[in-house]
């Protein structure tokens, strides 16, 4: 069994921790309701509004006070190069994604609460929003479709949601899935493979936000975690199907402090990864990244090296020369659940 390196916090730790993640909670919506926003997004208006009705008369200053930073700066001399890729200048939407240390206390749902140790620190569900237990275990698909995306042998798949799922922007997810898969740091993006999102027809798969008991269902519940999985065709669904739990969706993972939008790209990209074949990785990449077939969820130190990677949520990260990193099949000796010894 595994043995947690992380001891439970004492009462005055535990209002430092409700604290901590109070704020992280507030930083990943944010960054969840902002994801791809324009100028004239109503959820970007109202973050707007909302600032304004917290700070008043400051939150007119403080634009003032920023340009007259600004302009002192450039008055000093102080300048800055704009960062630069082997390509040229790097545009927004090739920018390496977030990371998150490897050495980050984590937090945890309920301190203390693994009782069965069965569990490390870093497996616990954040605090945060509530979110489906139970969904009716059928689904209905998402609408929506794109061109062929990359090279090579098309992978057609859809986009879906369980029946009964609810509090959830189901149009921010669904555009959500199609603008990672799209991205060419993502699977698509290095030939040899290609993806389609359709509504309609054949698929080679689905995409699928799954309630939590129904996950359990079908990924299985053997390590009393919150977790995604990959559910090949077989009795009960005659296509394979990527299983994404809502309860991470929605709170996200400890390896990913704050920054919720990050954890959802991992999710997408991890678990499409096993659709299109790929295995776990156990491996930092050679700059010190996570590979993405890596089980960040479970924690971000290899079970063979004993490094501890940096979050990254991306198969092909800017940069990274050996990505997408070697994969194995799953041993005792490389499994992350077995970190810390038994």
């Amino acid at each position: 069994m595994p043995v947690s390196d992380h001891q439970p916090p004492g009462p005055l730790a535990l209002a430092d921790l409700a604290a901590d993640e109070h704020r992280d909670v507030l930083i990943a919506r944010r960054r969840a309701a902002t994801f791809g926003a324009r100028p004239d997004d109503p959820r970007l208006r109202d973050l707007i509004r909302e600032f304004v009705r917290r700070f008043g008369w400051r939150a007119y200053a403080l634009p003032i006070l920023a340009v007259i930073t600004v302009v002192a700066l450039m008055t000093a001399g102080t300048s800055h190069a704009p960062r630069t890729t082997a390509n040229g200048p790097a545009a927004a939407h090739n920018a390496a994604p977030p990371t998150a240390r490897g050495d980050i206390s984590l937090k945890s749902d309920q301190p203390g609460a693994n009782s069965l140790n069965t569990a490390l620190p870093s497996d616990a569900l954040p605090a945060g929003a509530t979110y489906t237990m139970q969904g009716a275990g059928t689904f209905r698909v998402l609408p929506g479709h794109s061109a062929v995306i990359g090279s090579g042998t098309v992978h057609r798949y859809s986009v879906e949601v369980e029946n009964g799922i609810s509090g959830v922007d189901l149009a921010q997810f669904s555009a959500m899935v199609q603008t990672v898969l799209s991205d060419r740091r993502s699977w698509a993006g290095h030939g040899g493979v290609a993806l389609q999102r359709v509504d309609s027809g054949p698929v080679d798969f689905h995409v699928s936000l799954t309630s939590a008991m129904t996950v359990r269902a079908l990924c299985g519940y053997d390590i009393p975690i919150e977790t995604s999985c990959f559910s090949a065709a077989g009795d009960g669904h005659p296509v394979n199907r990527v299983v994404l739990n809502v309860a991470r969706w929605v709170r996200g993972d400890a390896a990913y402090v704050g920054d919720l939008n990050a954890y959802r790209i991992y999710m997408i990209n991890h678990e499409d990864g096993h659709a299109l074949g790929h295995e776990h990785a156990h491996e930092c990449l050679a700059d010190g990244l996570a590979p993405v077939m890596m089980q960040q969820t479970i924690g971000l130190k290899s079970a063979v090296t004993g490094k501890l990677c940096a979050a990254n949520p991306w198969p092909f990260p800017p940069g990274a020369t050996d990505a997408p990193g070697a994969e194995q099949p799953d041993t005792r000796q490389n499994s992350q659940f077995q970190v810390n010894g038994d």
